[in-house]
């Protein structure tokens, strides 16, 4: 009778294809944190983007090749959802609060209001309801980048931006579904309109 190999580590328990890009997604959002406490922003926002690539990767090779570790995917669904509330929703607000030290309470607010909404609506989504509802976190975090981009190039008001960085916010727990498009459409999308974006309005 065969018996399985002892684990010294956690890690050897769950490691596979799809939830090693998740902790390398981790790791990047943790990058881009540092690099937001040096007042460096503008490869935040390339960090970001990064990590909404390497979201849909997963998420695809989870889907691909190891769907049938069910241990591992019910491991991965909860290691990626802490990774996509620190990456699109933690930092994506911290940078959002940081490129506005004219408001630091409203900033704050909507910041603190992006990471409140998106725990909500993670933990919403690994309750298995079958309801994909409200506004997905990587596609939360694509807009408040491409927002900030255009507040720093003068072509909107801080105002503005956090009026419009607060209701995306809210999007993220309204009882609706919100279509997005298939992920090789929606990827070329966001690539197209954030190099566009940065075009126009780089540097920070």
């Amino acid at each position: 009778m065969m018996t399985s190999r002892p684990h010294y580590l956690m890690l050897s328990r769950y490691i596979d294809g799809a939830n090693l890009v998740t902790g390398v997604n981790l790791l990047i959002g943790a990058l881009a944190l540092m690099l937001l406490q040096q007042g460096v922003f503008l490869p935040v926002i390339g960090l970001i983007f990064l990590a909404i690539l390497l979201d849909h990767l997963d998420g695809w090779l989870a889907r691909r090749f190891y769907s049938h570790s069910t241990h591992k995917r019910a491991f991965g669904k909860q290691f990626d959802t802490l990774a996509d509330l620190f990456n699109f929703n933690g930092v994506s607000g911290l940078l959002l609060f940081f490129q506005q030290p004219n408001h630091p309470w409203l900033a704050g607010v909507v910041a603190a209001s992006l990471i409140l909404f998106g725990a909500i609506r993670l933990a919403h989504f690994t309750l298995d309801t079958g309801e994909e509802e409200g506004l997905q976190t990587p596609y939360v975090a694509f807009v408040i980048i491409n927002l900030i981009l255009l507040n720093q190039a003068g072509l909107l008001s801080d105002g503005l931006l956090l009026g419009l960085a607060a209701l995306t916010s809210v999007l993220q727990i309204i009882c609706v579904r919100i279509p997005v498009l298939d992920t090789a459409k929606g990827l070329t999308l966001m690539a197209t309109l954030l190099g566009v974006n940065f075009w126009f309005t780089a540097p920070i």
